[in-house]
């Protein structure tokens, strides 16, 4: 196995769908709205478009920005050297498949505040007694490959 090779990689969320799907919505939602304005000679009420666009649009990407922030702070590489999730990045020799028995929390690795909705937290250790937290999606996939990398 080389340095480069990639063992398991894990890349939560799917923003073109999360943004497309409502932002399709939206658009449908504003034109059914104001159709009667768009094909009529009424006219078009600017100040109501002026309003509802944004206010349509910025609730409708808010299941896009989660989606971004799963893929941005939760994505796992693992190489045979390496460990990466999101921001960190943990050398492998250093990493230790069961977490200390101390009394401390363990640390989410990733840089996010808490393990998202759809994932399942991964504990592990490290050496001088670190404790860390991984989310994935698929824990026993990732436990697996880290099994293989570490032997």
């Amino acid at each position: 196995m080389s340095d480069a090779d990639i063992v398991y990689i894990d890349r939560p969320g799917k923003p073109k769908l999360w943004f497309g799907v409502p932002w399709a919505m939206c658009a449908a939602l504003l034109i059914w709205s104001f159709w009667d304005e768009f094909v009529g000679d009424e006219e078009l009420s600017i100040d109501a478009l002026a309003v509802l666009t944004p206010l349509f649009f910025g609730i409708a990407s808010i299941p896009g920005l989660v989606s971004l922030s799963k893929r941005r702070y939760n994505t796992i590489t693992l190489t045979s050297r390496t460990l990466r999730v999101g921001r960190h990045t943990l050398p492998v020799a250093d990493i230790m498949l069961q977490p200390p028995a101390t009394g401390r929390r363990p640390r989410l690795l990733g840089g996010g505040y808490d393990v998202p909705m759809g994932m399942l937290a991964v504990e592990l250790g490290g050496r001088g007694g670190e404790h860390y937290l991984v989310a994935v999606r698929n824990p026993q996939a990732f436990l697996d490959a880290l099994a293989r990398v570490i032997r």
